[in-house]
């Protein structure tokens, strides 16, 4: 899969350890309920998720030994980004990381992974932006967008106008972070980014899980978006 189809399904889902554990004890899940997971994953065209887990190593090495499995063995397509550390993708086979400004340089994990591993890098100005143009990066995520409580030393919400600016000012795609829930996600697809980054928006009420109707909300914004383009050069 080529970073240009990457992210086509429009939303890449963020399996985040500590938001998973504490509002669904994911921790405690049988194994057939990561299979249905990554089944509906996979009915949906799901083509990146992110496993991200902010705690140390030997955590994080064990909830990636509960997903990779069950992502490798129900979806054929998917690739597997690991939040921040790069030896845990060496480790596990992974197919790439995503990492901050105050991680892990670009440089140091693309001598690490090597050219075909997708390196993501988070930029939240547009400073940042034209930094990351010189880096050896697949994508950048830009945010937050909105309000986080998943990173409590997040920055200021950049909001609709901001990323605005990163997709006028792209070189690579653009995936908004922070906040987004699926009543943003039109204006998100509309304004050019090639996908939002979701973790709590995935899911509604009693742990459903909203795969399918992120989807359509955000093929919706796609067409708006379009259609604004055309209208436009008229």
């Amino acid at each position: 899969m080529s970073c240009s189809n990457l992210f086509s399904a429009g939303i890449y889902p963020v399996l985040d350890a500590e938001w998973l554990q504490r509002h669904l004890r994911e921790e405690r899940w049988p194994v057939h309920a990561r299979i249905r997971l990554a089944m509906d994953m996979e009915v949906a065209g799901i083509g990146v998720i992110q496993l991200r887990c902010k705690n140390g190593p030997e955590p994080c090495r064990r909830f990636i030994e509960r997903w990779i499995p069950v992502l490798r063995g129900e979806m054929d397509r998917v690739r597997v980004i690991i939040n921040d550390h790069p030896a845990l993708v060496m480790e596990w086979g992974a197919d790439g990381v995503h990492v901050g400004q105050e991680d892990v340089s670009v440089a140091e994990c693309r001598a690490l992974l090597g050219h075909e591993r997708v390196i993501g890098l988070s930029t939240h100005n547009r400073s940042e932006i034209m930094d990351s143009q010189a880096m050896a990066i697949d994508y950048i995520g830009f945010g937050p967008i909105f309000s986080t409580d998943t990173k409590p030393d997040a920055r200021p919400p950049m909001g609709l106008g901001g990323l605005a600016m990163a997709v006028a000012e792209r070189v690579r795609p653009v995936v908004a972070i922070g906040g987004i829930q699926p009543e943003h996600l039109v204006d998100i697809a509309a304004s050019g980014a090639a996908a939002a980054a979701m973790i709590s928006g995935l899911w509604g009420g009693g742990g459903r899980f909203l795969i399918g109707q992120c989807m359509r909300a955000f093929a919706l914004g796609r067409e708006k978006g379009v259609t604004f383009g055309d209208d436009e050069g008229i």
